[in-house]
Protein backbone atom coordinates (compact mmCIF):
# COMPACT_ATOMS: atom_id res chain seq x y z
CA UNK A 1 0.00 0.00 0.00
CA UNK A 2 3.21 2.24 -0.15
CA UNK A 3 2.55 3.50 -3.55
CA UNK A 4 -1.52 4.35 -4.60
CA UNK A 5 -3.61 5.84 -7.47
CA UNK A 6 -5.93 8.49 -6.84
CA UNK A 7 -9.06 7.93 -8.83
CA UNK A 8 -11.95 9.91 -7.33
CA UNK A 9 -13.10 12.68 -4.71
CA UNK A 10 -16.12 11.55 -2.33
CA UNK A 11 -17.01 14.64 -0.01
CA UNK A 12 -13.56 16.19 -0.37
CA UNK A 13 -11.82 12.72 0.82
CA UNK A 14 -9.85 11.43 -1.90
CA UNK A 15 -10.00 7.61 -3.04
CA UNK A 16 -7.26 5.96 -3.61
CA UNK A 17 -6.28 2.84 -5.30
CA UNK A 18 -3.28 0.50 -4.07
CA UNK A 19 -1.65 -1.49 -6.99
CA UNK A 20 -2.86 -4.79 -4.95
CA UNK A 21 -6.17 -4.13 -5.51
CA UNK A 22 -6.30 -5.14 -9.43
CA UNK A 23 -5.56 -8.86 -8.00
CA UNK A 24 -8.24 -8.35 -6.00
CA UNK A 25 -10.69 -6.89 -8.36
CA UNK A 26 -9.30 -9.54 -11.17
CA UNK A 27 -9.90 -12.52 -8.20
CA UNK A 28 -13.11 -11.62 -7.46
CA UNK A 29 -14.62 -11.23 -11.19
CA UNK A 30 -13.02 -14.43 -12.17
CA UNK A 31 -14.80 -16.26 -9.14
CA UNK A 32 -18.03 -14.97 -9.71
CA UNK A 33 -17.80 -15.43 -13.62
CA UNK A 34 -16.22 -18.95 -13.82
CA UNK A 35 -17.45 -20.61 -10.20
CA UNK A 36 -20.70 -18.35 -8.72
CA UNK A 37 -23.10 -17.07 -11.39
CA UNK A 38 -22.72 -20.54 -13.61
CA UNK A 39 -23.63 -22.45 -10.40
CA UNK A 40 -26.87 -20.05 -9.90
CA UNK A 41 -28.46 -20.03 -13.25
CA UNK A 42 -27.48 -21.98 -15.88
CA UNK A 43 -26.88 -22.58 -20.06
CA UNK A 44 -26.01 -19.04 -19.82
CA UNK A 45 -23.25 -17.86 -22.58
CA UNK A 46 -20.07 -17.05 -20.97
CA UNK A 47 -20.55 -13.38 -22.25
CA UNK A 48 -23.20 -12.75 -20.17
CA UNK A 49 -22.24 -14.82 -16.67
CA UNK A 50 -18.45 -12.05 -17.30
CA UNK A 51 -21.12 -9.17 -17.31
CA UNK A 52 -22.95 -10.21 -14.37
CA UNK A 53 -19.37 -10.42 -12.78
CA UNK A 54 -17.87 -7.11 -14.02
CA UNK A 55 -21.42 -5.64 -12.50
CA UNK A 56 -21.26 -7.26 -9.37
CA UNK A 57 -17.30 -6.60 -9.16
CA UNK A 58 -18.08 -2.61 -9.84
CA UNK A 59 -20.55 -2.00 -7.45
CA UNK A 60 -19.35 -4.43 -4.97
CA UNK A 61 -16.33 -1.91 -4.40
CA UNK A 62 -18.50 0.75 -4.55
CA UNK A 63 -20.13 -0.75 -1.78
CA UNK A 64 -16.66 -0.79 0.36
CA UNK A 65 -16.10 2.90 -0.57
CA UNK A 66 -19.73 3.47 0.96
CA UNK A 67 -18.49 1.60 3.93
CA UNK A 68 -15.46 3.55 4.68
CA UNK A 69 -17.08 6.52 3.60
CA UNK A 70 -19.03 6.20 6.76
CA UNK A 71 -16.24 5.78 9.22
CA UNK A 72 -14.63 8.78 7.82
CA UNK A 73 -17.79 10.98 8.43
CA UNK A 74 -18.49 10.37 11.18
CA UNK A 75 -14.68 10.99 12.16
CA UNK A 76 -15.15 14.41 10.27
CA UNK A 77 -18.20 14.65 12.45
CA UNK A 78 -15.57 14.84 15.37
CA UNK A 79 -13.48 17.28 13.73
CA UNK A 80 -10.94 14.28 13.33
CA UNK A 81 -9.04 14.97 9.88
CA UNK A 82 -9.35 12.27 7.37
CA UNK A 83 -6.61 11.37 4.68
CA UNK A 84 -7.90 9.39 2.39
CA UNK A 85 -9.90 6.01 1.50
CA UNK A 86 -7.59 3.21 -0.13
CA UNK A 87 -8.88 0.34 -1.92
CA UNK A 88 -6.31 -2.79 -1.06
CA UNK A 89 -6.08 -6.42 -1.53
CA UNK A 90 -8.23 -7.38 1.46
CA UNK A 91 -10.78 -4.44 0.55
CA UNK A 92 -10.83 -0.74 1.92
CA UNK A 93 -9.18 1.56 4.49
CA UNK A 94 -10.35 4.91 6.01
CA UNK A 95 -6.70 6.72 6.58
CA UNK A 96 -8.12 7.96 9.66
CA UNK A 97 -5.31 10.52 10.96
CA UNK A 98 -5.54 10.04 14.38
CA UNK A 99 -7.80 8.45 17.36
CA UNK A 100 -10.53 9.63 18.88
CA UNK A 101 -10.26 11.27 22.18
CA UNK A 102 -13.50 9.81 23.57
CA UNK A 103 -14.72 6.02 24.01
CA UNK A 104 -18.20 7.24 22.58
CA UNK A 105 -16.64 8.66 19.64
CA UNK A 106 -14.60 5.68 18.72
CA UNK A 107 -17.65 3.91 18.92
CA UNK A 108 -19.70 5.31 16.60
CA UNK A 109 -16.84 5.86 14.53
CA UNK A 110 -16.28 2.17 14.49
CA UNK A 111 -20.30 0.76 13.83
CA UNK A 112 -20.42 3.28 11.17
CA UNK A 113 -19.31 1.03 8.34
CA UNK A 114 -21.21 -2.36 9.34
CA UNK A 115 -24.34 -0.12 9.72
CA UNK A 116 -23.62 1.22 6.10
CA UNK A 117 -22.55 -2.09 4.68
CA UNK A 118 -26.03 -3.77 6.53
CA UNK A 119 -28.37 -1.03 4.97
CA UNK A 120 -27.01 -1.08 1.21
CA UNK A 121 -27.34 -5.09 2.13
CA UNK A 122 -31.35 -4.35 3.03
CA UNK A 123 -31.33 -1.53 -0.20
CA UNK A 124 -30.15 -4.72 -2.49
CA UNK A 125 -33.01 -6.76 -1.04
CA UNK A 126 -34.93 -4.04 -1.56
CA UNK A 127 -34.66 -3.47 -5.20
CA UNK A 128 -35.04 -7.16 -5.64
CA UNK A 129 -38.02 -7.24 -4.36
CA UNK A 130 -39.42 -4.49 -6.06
CA UNK A 131 -38.29 -6.21 -9.78
CA UNK A 132 -40.48 -8.96 -8.60
CA UNK A 133 -38.20 -11.25 -7.01
CA UNK A 134 -37.10 -13.40 -9.53
CA UNK A 135 -34.52 -16.29 -9.17
CA UNK A 136 -34.11 -17.33 -12.86
CA UNK A 137 -32.75 -13.73 -14.44
CA UNK A 138 -28.80 -12.57 -14.57
CA UNK A 139 -29.83 -9.25 -12.82
CA UNK A 140 -31.59 -10.78 -9.79
CA UNK A 141 -28.36 -12.55 -9.53
CA UNK A 142 -26.16 -10.20 -9.44
CA UNK A 143 -28.74 -8.10 -7.12
CA UNK A 144 -28.91 -10.87 -4.49
CA UNK A 145 -25.19 -11.53 -4.38
CA UNK A 146 -24.55 -8.08 -3.86
CA UNK A 147 -27.38 -8.36 -0.86
CA UNK A 148 -25.60 -11.30 0.68
CA UNK A 149 -21.92 -9.80 0.51
CA UNK A 150 -22.69 -6.34 1.46
CA UNK A 151 -24.61 -8.16 4.66
CA UNK A 152 -21.67 -10.55 5.14
CA UNK A 153 -18.85 -7.61 5.10
CA UNK A 154 -21.42 -6.19 7.95
CA UNK A 155 -21.62 -9.43 9.81
CA UNK A 156 -18.14 -9.94 9.56
CA UNK A 157 -16.48 -6.84 9.98
CA UNK A 158 -18.32 -6.77 13.62
CA UNK A 159 -16.67 -9.99 14.72
CA UNK A 160 -14.74 -8.62 18.02
CA UNK A 161 -11.06 -8.70 16.76
CA UNK A 162 -8.78 -5.59 16.69
CA UNK A 163 -8.28 -3.75 14.28
CA UNK A 164 -11.05 -4.41 12.59
CA UNK A 165 -14.26 -2.79 13.05
CA UNK A 166 -15.96 -4.97 15.61
CA UNK A 167 -12.34 -5.06 17.86
CA UNK A 168 -12.74 -1.49 17.76
CA UNK A 169 -16.55 -1.34 19.08
CA UNK A 170 -14.86 -3.82 21.37
CA UNK A 171 -11.99 -1.85 22.40
CA UNK A 172 -14.29 0.99 23.05
CA UNK A 173 -16.46 -1.03 25.69
CA UNK A 174 -13.72 -1.59 27.08
CA UNK A 175 -12.63 1.78 27.62
CA UNK A 176 -15.89 3.19 28.35
CA UNK A 177 -16.14 0.60 30.84
CA UNK A 178 -12.53 0.81 32.35
CA UNK A 179 -11.62 4.23 31.47
CA UNK A 180 -8.28 3.16 30.78
CA UNK A 181 -7.70 3.38 26.62
CA UNK A 182 -4.57 1.66 26.75
CA UNK A 183 -5.75 -1.68 28.71
CA UNK A 184 -8.77 -1.74 26.32
CA UNK A 185 -6.17 -1.39 23.61
CA UNK A 186 -3.99 -4.09 24.71
CA UNK A 187 -6.85 -6.14 25.40
CA UNK A 188 -8.65 -5.84 21.90
CA UNK A 189 -5.30 -5.79 20.24
CA UNK A 190 -4.92 -9.52 21.33
CA UNK A 191 -8.41 -10.65 20.58
CA UNK A 192 -7.07 -9.68 16.56
CA UNK A 193 -4.03 -11.44 17.10
CA UNK A 194 -5.95 -14.52 18.48
CA UNK A 195 -8.20 -14.31 15.35
CA UNK A 196 -5.68 -14.22 12.70
CA UNK A 197 -4.61 -17.30 14.00
CA UNK A 198 -7.12 -18.95 14.38
CA UNK A 199 -7.88 -17.94 10.68
CA UNK A 200 -4.25 -18.93 9.64
CA UNK A 201 -5.16 -22.40 11.17
CA UNK A 202 -8.56 -22.87 9.47
CA UNK A 203 -6.60 -21.70 6.18
CA UNK A 204 -3.71 -24.23 6.71
CA UNK A 205 -6.39 -27.17 7.33
CA UNK A 206 -8.28 -26.38 4.68
CA UNK A 207 -5.13 -26.52 2.54
CA UNK A 208 -4.78 -29.84 3.51
CA UNK A 209 -8.15 -31.59 2.57
CA UNK A 210 -10.19 -31.00 5.21
CA UNK A 211 -13.38 -29.09 5.30
CA UNK A 212 -13.84 -26.25 7.44
CA UNK A 213 -17.03 -25.21 6.43
CA UNK A 214 -15.91 -21.04 6.25
CA UNK A 215 -14.26 -22.05 2.94
CA UNK A 216 -13.45 -25.07 0.27
CA UNK A 217 -10.53 -25.71 -1.91
CA UNK A 218 -6.90 -24.26 -1.90
CA UNK A 219 -7.94 -20.67 -3.02
CA UNK A 220 -10.17 -20.25 -0.05
CA UNK A 221 -7.75 -21.91 1.86
CA UNK A 222 -4.55 -19.83 1.01
CA UNK A 223 -6.87 -16.64 1.60
CA UNK A 224 -7.87 -17.01 4.76
CA UNK A 225 -3.86 -17.78 5.55
CA UNK A 226 -3.36 -14.56 4.12
CA UNK A 227 -6.23 -12.95 5.77
CA UNK A 228 -5.16 -14.03 8.98
CA UNK A 229 -1.73 -12.80 8.01
CA UNK A 230 -2.40 -9.71 7.63
CA UNK A 231 -4.81 -9.08 10.36
CA UNK A 232 -2.41 -10.64 13.46
CA UNK A 233 0.21 -8.20 11.79
CA UNK A 234 -1.85 -5.41 11.90
CA UNK A 235 -3.28 -6.32 15.99
CA UNK A 236 0.81 -6.72 16.20
CA UNK A 237 1.48 -3.24 15.05
CA UNK A 238 -1.78 -2.14 17.54
CA UNK A 239 0.23 -3.11 20.39
CA UNK A 240 3.55 -1.53 19.21
CA UNK A 241 1.85 1.51 18.59
CA UNK A 242 -0.11 1.54 21.90
CA UNK A 243 3.35 1.22 24.03
CA UNK A 244 4.77 3.87 21.75
CA UNK A 245 2.30 6.29 23.07
CA UNK A 246 2.57 5.11 26.36
CA UNK A 247 5.86 5.90 25.99
CA UNK A 248 5.43 9.68 24.90
CA UNK A 249 2.72 10.61 27.20
CA UNK A 250 5.25 10.77 29.95
CA UNK A 251 7.12 13.53 28.35
CA UNK A 252 5.54 16.85 27.73
CA UNK A 253 6.51 19.32 24.68
CA UNK A 254 8.13 21.44 26.72
CA UNK A 255 10.80 18.69 27.70
CA UNK A 256 11.73 17.98 24.02
CA UNK A 257 11.35 21.66 22.52
CA UNK A 258 14.50 23.53 21.54
CA UNK A 259 14.27 26.81 23.63
CA UNK A 260 14.71 30.23 21.70
CA UNK A 261 16.14 28.96 18.52
CA UNK A 262 17.90 32.06 16.41
CA UNK A 263 15.49 34.08 14.54
CA UNK A 264 17.24 34.73 11.21
CA UNK A 265 15.47 37.18 8.58
CA UNK A 266 13.42 36.05 5.56
CA UNK A 267 16.04 37.57 3.15
CA UNK A 268 19.09 35.33 4.23
CA UNK A 269 20.41 33.11 1.49
CA UNK A 270 20.94 29.08 2.49
CA UNK A 271 24.77 29.21 2.13
CA UNK A 272 24.92 31.80 4.61
CA UNK A 273 22.75 29.64 7.10
CA UNK A 274 23.59 26.09 6.50
CA UNK A 275 27.31 25.80 5.49
CA UNK A 276 30.05 25.28 8.48
CA UNK A 277 26.68 25.73 10.20
CA UNK A 278 25.27 22.41 9.00
CA UNK A 279 28.41 20.77 10.06
CA UNK A 280 28.58 21.84 13.41
CA UNK A 281 25.55 21.36 14.35
CA UNK A 282 23.40 19.14 12.18
CA UNK A 283 19.62 19.62 13.76
CA UNK A 284 20.11 23.00 13.26
CA UNK A 285 16.51 24.86 12.66
CA UNK A 286 15.91 28.53 12.27
CA UNK A 287 12.62 30.79 12.91
CA UNK A 288 12.67 33.17 10.13
CA UNK A 289 10.98 36.38 11.21
CA UNK A 290 9.43 38.99 7.78
CA UNK A 291 8.67 42.12 8.95
CA UNK A 292 9.12 41.49 12.80
CA UNK A 293 7.04 38.84 12.56
CA UNK A 294 7.38 34.96 12.31
CA UNK A 295 7.16 33.93 8.98
CA UNK A 296 8.17 30.18 9.17
CA UNK A 297 10.13 27.53 10.07
CA UNK A 298 13.45 26.35 8.60
CA UNK A 299 14.90 23.00 9.75
CA UNK A 300 17.95 20.87 8.65
CA UNK A 301 15.02 18.97 6.19
CA UNK A 302 14.10 21.86 4.42
CA UNK A 303 17.71 22.45 3.87
CA UNK A 304 18.73 19.41 2.64
CA UNK A 305 15.57 19.20 0.48
CA UNK A 306 17.60 21.91 -1.77
CA UNK A 307 20.62 21.13 -3.80
CA UNK A 308 23.51 23.07 -2.39
CA UNK A 309 24.45 24.29 -5.51
CA UNK A 310 21.18 26.48 -4.95
CA UNK A 311 22.10 27.24 -1.72
CA UNK A 312 23.22 30.74 -3.02
CA UNK A 313 19.95 31.64 -4.52
CA UNK A 314 17.55 30.56 -2.50
CA UNK A 315 16.70 32.37 0.62
CA UNK A 316 14.99 31.15 4.04
CA UNK A 317 11.87 32.47 3.08
CA UNK A 318 11.58 30.47 0.13
CA UNK A 319 12.72 27.15 1.71
CA UNK A 320 10.78 27.77 5.04
CA UNK A 321 7.44 25.87 6.24
CA UNK A 322 4.90 29.00 6.01
CA UNK A 323 3.63 29.91 9.44
CA UNK A 324 0.00 29.25 8.23
CA UNK A 325 0.73 25.84 7.47
CA UNK A 326 2.19 25.43 11.30
CA UNK A 327 -0.13 24.36 14.35
CA UNK A 328 0.66 25.43 16.89
CA UNK A 329 1.34 23.29 20.41
CA UNK A 330 0.98 24.33 24.03
CA UNK A 331 4.53 23.21 26.49
CA UNK A 332 2.00 20.91 28.35
CA UNK A 333 0.49 18.54 25.13
CA UNK A 334 2.15 14.99 25.36
CA UNK A 335 4.63 14.27 23.09
CA UNK A 336 2.52 12.09 21.70
CA UNK A 337 0.28 14.79 21.09
CA UNK A 338 2.55 16.16 19.03
CA UNK A 339 3.73 13.63 16.93
CA UNK A 340 0.41 12.79 15.47
CA UNK A 341 -0.29 16.32 15.05
CA UNK A 342 3.05 16.08 12.95
CA UNK A 343 1.95 13.47 11.20
CA UNK A 344 -1.77 14.53 10.33
CA UNK A 345 0.05 17.62 8.37
CA UNK A 346 3.39 15.74 7.49
CA UNK A 347 5.68 18.15 9.35
CA UNK A 348 8.56 17.61 11.26
CA UNK A 349 8.79 20.95 13.44
CA UNK A 350 6.16 22.92 15.33
CA UNK A 351 6.86 25.82 17.46
CA UNK A 352 5.53 25.80 21.10
CA UNK A 353 3.31 28.84 22.40
CA UNK A 354 2.12 29.96 25.41
CA UNK A 355 -0.01 33.34 26.28
CA UNK A 356 0.96 33.60 22.38
CA UNK A 357 4.53 34.00 22.51
CA UNK A 358 6.83 31.48 20.82
CA UNK A 359 8.56 29.60 23.68
CA UNK A 360 10.29 27.36 21.48
CA UNK A 361 10.38 24.55 18.66
CA UNK A 362 9.60 20.79 19.04
CA UNK A 363 11.30 18.26 15.96
CA UNK A 364 9.88 15.26 15.01
CA UNK A 365 13.63 13.82 15.57
CA UNK A 366 13.58 15.02 19.38
CA UNK A 367 10.57 12.75 19.53
CA UNK A 368 12.17 9.80 18.40
CA UNK A 369 14.82 9.95 19.67
CA UNK A 370 12.74 8.92 23.05
CA UNK A 371 11.46 6.25 21.37
CA UNK A 372 15.36 5.16 19.81
CA UNK A 373 16.60 5.28 23.64
CA UNK A 374 14.02 3.68 24.58
CA UNK A 375 14.28 0.39 22.22
CA UNK A 376 11.55 1.05 20.26
CA UNK A 377 13.41 2.02 17.16
CA UNK A 378 16.32 1.41 15.79
CA UNK A 379 19.00 3.03 14.42
CA UNK A 380 19.35 2.55 10.38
Amino acid sequence: MRRTYRVASVLGIPVMVSPTWFFLAALTTWILAVQIFPGWIEDQPRPVYILMALASAWFFFGSIILHELAHSVVAKLYRIPVRSITLFIFGGVAHITREASRPLAELLMAVAGPVMSALLGGVFFGVWWLAGSNTHRPIDAVIVWLAFTNIGLAIFNLIPAFPMDGGRVFRSLLWLLTGNYHRATLIAAWSGRIFGWALMAAGAVSLAGVDVYITEGYLGGAWLVLIGVFLENAARQGIFQNRVVRKLQAYQASELMLRNPPVVDAGMSLAALARGVMDLNPRVCYFVSEHGRLAGILSHFQIKSVHEALWDSTTAGQAMIPSAKLRAVGPAQPASDVLMEMETDELTHLPVVEGGQVLGVIGRDRILGVLLQAGYLRTA
